[in-house]
């Protein structure tokens, strides 16, 4: 599911957060969730989970890039959903 695109300056360290919560069933929880990034030179420095949203820091990037990032949750009774959203880094 993607279709959301941020945006960045190359010198922001960012929190973004991806919500769980229309497609998390009642009673259950997000356990654990890993966030990987690809294409251009943004970094994450952490991923973490805050009730049904997953929170991804990311840090640096050159003006211009375009990242993809694939963020994974497991929740308590082993379900496993992933989400992407896009980065673009744009100087001002």
């Amino acid at each position: 599911m993607s279709a959301t695109v941020f945006l960045k300056t190359p010198g922001e360290r960012l929190d973004f957060d991806v919500d769980f919560a229309r497609w998390l069933p009642a009673g259950d929880s997000i356990a654990s969730a890993t966030a990987t990034i690809t294409g251009g030179t943004a970094t994450i420095d952490a991923t973490e989970v805050i009730g049904t949203a997953v929170k991804v820091w990311i840090e640096d990037g050159d003006d211009g890039d375009t990242s993809h990032v694939k963020v994974l949750a497991t929740t308590a009774e082993g379900r496993v959903a992933e989400m992407c959203f896009r980065l673009r880094v744009k100087d001002c």
